[in-house]
């Protein structure tokens, strides 16, 4: 036969409910708000050095690319006077 549920075994299990509801809010969620907020900085901080690392990037790009185009039009220059 099932076991009747008493409202003293209902007031236990809705105190142990509470005390586990804050539990949660006060400990868990406290740190996972913390954690979240270390993450952030983090994140600005890898993102300044990465925007950083680009722009020296493409200023090293431009300048392959303008020592290309400056052989490749000195050829052609050199190609239409005859001297090559």
């Amino acid at each position: 036969m099932a076991k009747r549920i008493t409202t003293q075994d209902l007031h236990c299990e809705v105190e142990q409910v509470k005390k586990d509801i804050t539990l949660i809010r006060d400990n868990h969620l406290a740190h996972m708000a913390r954690d979240i907020d270390e993450l952030k900085e983090e994140v600005k901080e890898s993102r300044t050095f990465f925007h950083s690392r680009l722009d020296r990037l493409d200023n090293k790009i431009m300048w392959i690319l303008g020592i290309l185009l400056t052989t490749a039009f000195s050829a052609l220059v050199a190609m239409i006077a005859g001297v090559v």
